[in-house]
């Protein structure tokens, strides 16, 4: 009787995964560790097949703290080097995926291993590549990079690009984030390239290729970071169609003359920008002469409902976009203000002057299109509330409002906004969802 339960026992465990399609398999292990993916090779010849040609490495956060742990008596960095090290050696098929992360308490950028690692990837075809460094020092990407003439999809973080002097560029790559890279020589990210993100990197410069005539490149964000305006003179015939400028600077401090500059760029159609454009002592003009025919969606950072010349701004951009349909307005993120206002810097004389030039009659402004509008971080200020009653009167065809609450907003001020808009609503041509959260 024991033998038969215990025969009854082994047949209630026995391997049902290993019998299933092989593409059923690869789904399963897609949701598993990296090194629990690995240990499979030691179940049979066939699962060292499968891991064989397993082709997603990620060693991220998860992965080293589950590695490293305070029992373990050998050196956290060693074993952390010695277990990767491994796992790439049992791993003889094609790395179409990788990913690393540099842990800030496992300096792995000051090991050749490092190094070797990106070498070992570089010769199995990799299309997908990341690195992540949270290193206080930016690690210095090895030239092996440079020979991933497969890879189509490229991050990057707390870097060194250092292209080698007869790099020709890649010829695959789709699309590229950067964040906090030091550019440090010429490089072009090829004629395939869609979609580049730039965030706190130093040598933008260098990029200049991208944006000649013949770029494919169609989605531009670039955040904190110093930025010739001459990049952008010969993009006339580009497909540029999404461009973000936050927090952008000018090292020579040139005049942008924003007339070009939109003149540059026919095809754009998303637009995201803050004050980068706006100088002091330059005129705002009520409308462009060359106007935004394609834009579609309109976003602003980091206005301030105190500063009239931002005000002006934002309806020049406005004006200039007679197909616009979307409308957004928010805070600068990184801006210590509250509310965009702060009450110490700003006199009262100037934030009269916005609600005197918003009380103002405009019968200039028609945005027939417009559908949705969007404002960040809303107080309810006289002049953010002459703003919305403008929008609504110039606006036939919107259809919704939403307006998300400062956290400084309290609900007594909250009631009083909403009973105010609702009337504004009542005035309004069509009627608007107003939506406040």
């Amino acid at each position: 009787m024991a033998t038969d339960s215990k025969i009854r026992r082994l047949d209630c465990g026995a391997d049902r995964i290993s019998s299933l399609p092989r593409n059923l398999i690869e789904a399963i292990l897609r949701h598993l560790p990296v090194h629990d993916v690995a240990r499979t090779s030691i179940l049979s010849r066939n699962w060292r097949n499968i891991w064989g040609t397993y082709p997603k490495l990620i060693f991220d956060d998860k992965f080293f703290s589950k590695l490293v742990s305070k029992e373990d008596k050998e050196a956290p960095l060693f074993k952390a080097v010695r277990v990767v090290n491994q796992i790439l050696l049992l791993h003889g098929g094609p790395i179409l995926t990788f990913y690393l992360i540099i842990p800030p308490d496992l300096p792995l950028h000051e090991w050749l291993d490092t190094d070797f690692w990106i070498k070992n990837i570089s010769n199995n075809g990799v299309r997908e590549f990341g690195l992540c460094n949270t290193q206080d020092i930016p690690y210095t990407m090895p030239s092996y990079l440079f020979s991933c003439f497969e890879l189509n999809h490229l991050t990057l973080a707390s870097c060194i690009l250092e292209p080698p002097p007869r790099f020709g560029g890649f010829s695959n790559l789709e699309s590229v984030r950067l964040m906090d890279v030091i550019i440090t020589a010429d490089i072009s990210f090829g004629p395939k390239l869609e979609q580049l993100v730039l965030e706190s990197c130093i040598g933008i410069k260098h990029l200049g290729s991208l944006f000649e005539n013949h770029s494919n490149l169609s989605r531009l964000i670039i955040e904190r970071g110093d930025i010739d305006w001459k990049l952008f003179e010969s993009t006339q015939k580009s497909y540029l169609v999404s461009l973000m400028l936050k927090r952008v600077t000018n090292p020579i401090e040139k005049i942008v003359n924003l007339e070009k500059f939109v003149a540059s760029m026919p095809r754009i159609n998303k637009l995201v920008v803050d004050d980068c454009f706006l100088k002091p002592g330059v005129a705002i003009p009520k409308m462009l002469t060359t106007t935004m025919e394609n834009i579609k969606r309109l976003c602003f950072s980091g206005v301030g409902f105190h500063d009239l010349v931002q005000i002006k701004y934002v309806l020049c951009l406005i004006r200039s976009s007679p197909n616009l349909q979307h409308l957004l307005l928010g805070p600068d993120p990184t801006d210590k203000r509250k509310d965009g206002l702060d009450l110490g810097a700003v006199s009262k004389d100037s934030v009269k002057s916005v609600e005197k030039y918003l009380h103002l009659p405009i019968k200039d402004m028609i945005l027939d299109k417009l559908e949705t509008v969007g404002i960040r971080d809303f107080v309810g200020s006289r002049a953010e509330l002459r703003f919305i009653k403008l929008l609504l009167v110039s606006s036939p065809s919107l259809q919704t409002m939403r307006l998300w609450y400062s956290d400084d907003c309290k609900e007594e001020a909250r009631s009083r906004i909403s009973r105010e808009l609702l009337q504004y609503n009542r005035c309004a041509s069509t009627t608007v969802k107003l939506i406040m959260q």
